[in-house]
């Protein structure tokens, strides 16, 4: 985890957060608990508490408690899953959006939307920066990144739009690093794919970003994830280094493993504004790697 510790101020409060039982916002809610500067001034909201897709509920949510910050979390991430239900995606990732932005916008407060590397094509050799432009490949993809233009259309001046990648953590569903722990040491084989290169995030550092680009009054588009690259088998080994387990893990690529919707070939995000603007830099992905795997023997 970065050691770069941001307490969110005062002034920033009262801070309503949506999705907070997921992995992120479990991450984020630690955090904001420890800064609050008094109880009322904090709502941590998920299902059943707060039906983000009912804009009559998100509205009176957002009145009752009359947030500055306002962090939306929530999203359909099940990225395969949303290929079959695409209405349902777009419900979570798009209308539930606009519910959450025009309310954050009539209250005045900052709205910070978490989105993702899928918005890009993969195409490009380089790293991907905010200006570049999106062309996302699958719906779940086109559903956050529509999230996006709603957000920059309905909050012009008060709004940071973070995109993340190949996020990992503590949290009530499994990631990938866990699925690899789990089939390591039930000796199951293990076969991950080499074609697929991004960011890794663990959940601690990029609640740590959130909170440092809050506290530095920034707005915009902000890319925010690990520092490096790394394909899918490359995060895979290390993780099991870091876990002792002297398991091989064989090579296939995208190909022989087909899944639903598309993934980006290769989508390395550049976080270098991030730091310019908020003073924060991410450690290198193999760093938090090891970091979590850690966490999970105490």
């Amino acid at each position: 985890m970065s050691d770069q510790a941001v307490i969110l101020s005062a002034r920033h409060f009262p801070v309503l957060t949506t999705g907070a039982a997921g992995l992120l916002g479990r991450a984020l809610a630690r955090r904001l608990l420890a800064a609050a500067p008094r109880p009322d001034a904090l709502r941590l909201t998920d299902l059943p508490d707060l039906d983000v897709t009912d804009g009559r509920a998100v509205a009176e949510a957002v009145r009752a408690l009359g947030p500055r910050t306002v962090f939306h979390l929530a999203a359909w991430t099940d990225v395969d899953g949303a290929e079959a239900q695409p209405a349902a995606a777009r419900r979570v990732n798009v209308e539930a959006t606009e519910h959450v932005a025009r309310a954050a916008a009539e209250a005045g407060a900052l709205l910070v939307y978490i989105s993702t590397d899928f918005v890009f094509d993969g195409a490009k050799r380089g790293t991907y920066v905010e200006e570049d432009a999106a062309n996302p490949q699958s719906i779940y993809g086109r559903t956050k990144y529509e999230g996006e233009v709603r957000v920059r259309a309905i909050a012009p001046e008060s709004h940071l739009v973070v995109r993340t990648a190949w996020l990992y953590g503590a949290g009530r569903a499994r990631n990938f690093i866990d699925v690899v722990l789990a089939a390591a040491r039930q000796g199951k084989p293990l076969r991950v794919v080499t074609d697929q290169v991004g960011c890794p995030t663990w959940s601690e550092d990029l609640a740590q970003s959130l909170v440092a680009l809050v506290e530095a009054n920034a707005r915009g588009t902000f890319h925010a994830c690990g520092t490096g690259e790394a394909s899918r088998w490359d995060m895979a080994v290390e993780a099991l280094r870091a876990a002792g387990l002297g398991v091989p893990v064989a090579r296939i690529t995208a190909a022989e493993m087909p899944r639903p919707a598309a993934r980006p070939a290769r989508a390395v995000l550049s976080a270098e504004k991030l730091a310019r603007v908020a003073g924060f830099r991410f450690p290198p992905w193999q760093e938090s790697v090891r970091a979590y795997v850690s966490s999970l023997r105490e």
